[in-house]
């Protein structure tokens, strides 16, 4: 394998696959990257740990085709130590040699012959496909995977289930103490509702991909993975693939409570500016405690620490009432609203309070109270 490219190209393309470099691979080979350039004058550099696979393509003049494995994490420190200019990768032999203005390094690399197929090449099964705007879908994402959980111990809930319908997406992610639950419009779809989960590792690296890109992402349902992919035949084109969790999501839908008597209205900026200085004072895990009425008072208390309050102007329909919540997971649920004004429905000071945006019902964290002593 030979080809011919500008330094900035590759270094992007191998910053991009790197993500998906296995750090704890039960297989050595794991730990590479696959360079792979063909005929047609195009270079695919991509990574998989079996569960998270990133590949993309970009143009380079291609002298010879070929496919190498090269060790991820000293590639990736050369090509990044290497100055501006065009990179000339040739291989053969169990190594590859860089050259570069006037330094010529020769790496060693792995057995390609070892290296797994990657799930994304398999499309002996057509799959369901749809078509999200891809910013929609960064937002979308963003503010339910805060929601999932850490918990290795029940894998099912740290993924975000899917749920595609014909012209519409419904995502959602719990860790047991908040939910979160999205939905936007997409093209495509399955004819019957599918429901697929989705490691939250994983979206939130395609987040990262899709922040600031327009147009739409494509993705591709298949038996056990799901593909994203954008930029079809143009040189910048990427892929992620990701496995499913197997096992039963939560019916979240019967988590939602309705018809909640109390409503308080704030503006959503001041609530997290106030929740940010109070909650200092709300250490040790302790809640801050939200006082219901004419105004909203805001206050936390740490023995040994000390106590802050602070009062904002809000509007309130109900019963004078007091609710206590985790800081963290009310600053997440507040921070994933989008309107400028958020409403937060609750029953009492022990039920589920829901938040949302004024006006806005495609966004809704639902977020247990702590019991105050």
């Amino acid at each position: 394998m030979k080809f011919r490219c500008e330094r900035s190209d590759i270094l992007e393309a191998v910053q991009f696959a790197s993500r998906a470099v296995s750090n704890r691979a039960t297989l050595p080979v794991l730990s590479g990257l696959r360079l792979e350039a063909d005929d047609s004058g195009s270079v695919s550099i991509a990574a998989t740990d079996l569960e998270l696979t990133m590949q993309t393509t970009f143009a380079a003049g291609v002298d010879e085709p070929g496919r190498l494995i090269v060790p991820g994490r000293l590639f990736i420190e050369m090509i990044r130590s290497l100055g501006a200019g065009q990179v000339t990768l040739g291989g053969g032999d169990g190594e590859v040699e860089i050259a570069s203005g006037r330094g010529r390094f020769r790496v060693k690399t792995l057995a390609t012959d070892d290296y797994p197929a990657l799930p994304i090449d398999d499309d002996s099964s057509d799959g369901v496909t749809i078509e999200i705007n891809a910013e929609e879908l960064a937002v979308a994402l963003s503010q339910v995977v805060r929601s999932a959980s850490a918990d290795e111990s029940r894998q099912i809930l740290t993924g975000v289930l899917w749920e595609l319908e014909s012209g519409s997406l419904t995502l959602a992610a719990t860790d047991s103490y908040r939910l979160g639950v999205r939905t936007l419009q997409s093209s495509g779809g399955p004819t019957e509702r599918r429901n697929v989960v989705l490691p939250a590792r994983t979206l939130a690296e395609l987040v990262r991909v899709l922040q600031g890109s327009g147009g739409p992402v494509r993705a591709v349902v298949r038996d056990n993975l799901m593909a994203f992919s954008a930029g079809g035949d143009d040189e910048s084109a990427w892929v992620i693939g990701t496995r499913f969790i197997e096992g039963e999501f939560p019916n979240y839908r019967q988590l939602i409570p309705t018809g909640y008597a109390n409503a308080l209205t704030v503006d959503r900026e001041t609530l997290l500016e106030v929740a940010k200085r109070v909650g200092l004072l709300a250490q040790n895990n302790l809640p801050v405690k939200m006082r219901l009425d004419a105004e909203l008072e805001v206050s936390a208390h740490t023995p040994d620490v000390g106590e802050g309050q602070e009062i904002i102007d809000a509007g309130y329909v109900g019963e004078p009432l007091v609710i206590a919540f985790n800081h963290q997971f009310l600053h997440d649920g507040a921070s994933a609203i989008l309107a400028e004004n958020l409403v937060l429905e609750a029953a009492d000071g022990l039920k589920p309070a829901v938040l949302r945006g004024e006006g806005d019902e495609s966004f809704t964290y639902l977020l247990m109270p702590v019991r105050l002593s």
